[in-house]
């Protein structure tokens, strides 16, 4: 029928490639051993919602605490022509440096886990993000990284 709402999808981007173990309460930050970090770029399409899509291979060290979380944080680049957020998050200052935008819940299963959930990117032309292991236990690695993927949509009539 015609003027209904669909999503339409822009290009995903693999932002967070962590190649290592992450321990209990520790966060992705630049320079992390590791750690590959790609910035979304959506500056094009402006699209203002994003599906982010958490993948845990090498599942955990032991079951993950029952409703903990990984959590998702993001920093802005070209905030002001181009000149982006700074300071950037660090190994202890993810909480107080960078924007939370959502979280992964965690069930008590030690099993490779795909999740995802729907973000807000409103505004954000450009971004880097992060992530904070607060499911208390450490994330394994064993050959496969750990990965997060963000996809920007928004809706439009038909």
């Amino acid at each position: 029928m015609a003027n209904e709402t669909k999503m339409v999808f822009g290009s995903s981007t693999t932002v967070i490639s962590h190649a290592a173990t992450l321990a209990s309460a520790a966060n992705t930050y630049s320079g992390l051993a590791g750690c590959t970090m790609t910035a979304l770029d959506n500056s094009t399409t402006l699209y203002p919602w994003a599906r982010a899509v958490l993948n845990i291979t090498d599942t955990f060290a032991a079951a993950p605490t029952p409703g903990g979380t990984i959590d998702l944080y993001m920093s802005l680049e070209d905030v002001d022509g181009t000149t982006d957020e700074v300071p950037l998050p660090g190994a202890t200052d993810i909480v107080y440096l960078a924007k939370y935008v959502g979280s992964w819940v965690m069930d008590n299963n030690d099993t490779a886990t795909v999740k995802a959930i729907t973000i807000s990117i409103e505004g954000a032309g450009k971004a880097q993000f992060y992530i904070l292991n607060n499911c208390g236990q450490q994330i394994s690695y064993a050959s496969t990284a750990t990965t997060v993927k963000v996809t920007p949509f928004t809706y439009a009539p038909t």
